[in-house]
């Protein structure tokens, strides 16, 4: 299957959720005063962490498939999944903003995130397993000290905000930060130096 059929169908879908997550700013209609947006602060806080996840979750995904020669139907289909799971951030961001401190919004967002956290290693397993041939692919594996740190970081931290969610429902938002803060810091090693296919 061509990689920039991929590439292209994934970007595309990635641009509807942004601009469904950004359609879902209400404007104030009580008032035009300042205090109005004040009280959207639940949405715009929830609104920044999903978009900066989806930012981080596309730049991931665009070094996998810098890292990758060709793409099989189950690499297609693991694609796929991450895009579902994916589309499911802004029912997610606007249910967690009207709720904030309500358990099952919390539970709900956080799942949504770990669900497609899961999709992300899946979709990286496959694509490593169909290219462990080429020499890019070993940047895919999973045994460098680097990856194997974030990953440790993920399953503490999916832990924690599954746990502490029940207690302080809020954590689902802050674990999620903290977790999208690590998919910044654990960016792979070389991905600022990935050329670009002509």
């Amino acid at each position: 299957m061509k990689k920039s059929r991929i590439e292209a169908f994934t970007d595309a879908i990635v641009a509807i959720i942004l601009t469904i997550m950004v359609l879902e700013i209400k404007v104030p209609e009580e008032t035009s005063e300042f205090s109005a947006l004040l009280e959207k602060t639940p949405y715009f806080i929830a609104f920044i962490i999903s978009f900066i996840f989806i930012c981080a979750a596309w730049y991931h995904h665009h070094y996998l498939l810098a890292k990758t020669k060709w793409f099989s139907r189950r690499a297609f289909w693991a694609n796929n999944l991450w895009l579902l799971i994916m589309a499911l951030i802004p029912l997610s961001t606007a249910w967690v903003s009207e709720f904030p401190l309500d358990r099952a919004p919390e539970y709900f967002y956080f799942i949504v995130y770990a669900l497609w956290a899961g999709a992300y290693y899946l979709l990286n397993w496959v694509l490593y397993l169909d290219n462990r041939q080429f020499d890019e692919a070993q940047a895919l594996s999973f045994n460098t000290a680097h990856r194997k740190v974030h990953q440790f970081i993920d399953i503490f931290l999916l832990i924690v905000g599954l746990v502490s969610i029940y207690f302080i429902p809020v954590m689902g938002l802050i674990v999620a930060s903290l977790q999208v803060v690590t998919w910044i810091i654990y960016s792979p090693l070389d991905s600022d130096k990935i050329e670009i296919d002509e």
